[in-house]
């Protein structure tokens, strides 16, 4: 039996208030208005499922989510599923876009979610880690020439001062920047 590795995205179905929250904050109070047009905030779970093929891997995953409140709520919440492609953070990201990764170093949400499909009764979810994405919408479209860029995604997304960083704190997450063409940074950890 094969490993594959699939991303699932949830996010909520109606407005952010924490992301709405965010974006006021990046835009006005770190004066990141020109910088930063729009920020969007999901859950991003990494999941390596034991299976006979990726369609089964896939269809393991969606039972799961479909059947179960463990990972979306379907009043709330809307979900996507794919195999990871080596850019699970980014691999869906819009030309304009950036995502920023951040994940406790110490959790224990990994080792509770896989008791919790164990108690279920699924089989073939060997390994499970949560991040909370943040979808950074830039005035304009990133590129790897760019000068300035990751710079510029250390400051939104890692806390290093009153003024500077948002979205993590590396004191006790780990945080890293995918871009949409597939390549991924560390930031903090």
């Amino acid at each position: 039996m094969a490993t594959f590795k699939l991303s699932l995205a949830v996010a909520l179905k109606v407005g952010d208030n924490e992301a709405r929250s965010a974006l006021e904050a990046l835009r006005a109070k770190m004066d990141l208005e020109d910088e930063v047009r729009d920020l969007a905030c999901e859950e991003l779970w990494e999941l390596e499922v034991e299976a006979p093929s990726a369609e089964r891997a896939q269809a393991i995953v969606r039972e799961l989510v479909e059947t179960t409140n463990l990972f979306a709520n379907p009043n709330k919440h809307r979900f996507s599923l794919a195999l990871d492609d080596g850019s699970s953070g980014g691999g869906d990201l819009d030309e304009d876009e950036i995502a920023i990764l951040v994940s406790d170093r110490e959790s224990t949400e990994s080792a509770s979610i896989l008791s919790a499909i164990r108690r279920h009764g699924t089989a073939g979810v060997v390994c499970a880690r949560k991040w909370v994405r943040w979808r950074v919408r830039l005035t304009r479209a990133p590129s790897p020439e760019q000068p300035g860029l990751l710079p510029l995604i250390r400051r939104i997304g890692v806390a290093t001062s009153r003024r500077d960083g948002l979205l993590s704190n590396p004191h006790s997450q780990i945080a890293r920047a995918a871009f949409p063409w597939g390549d991924e940074k560390p930031l903090a950890g």
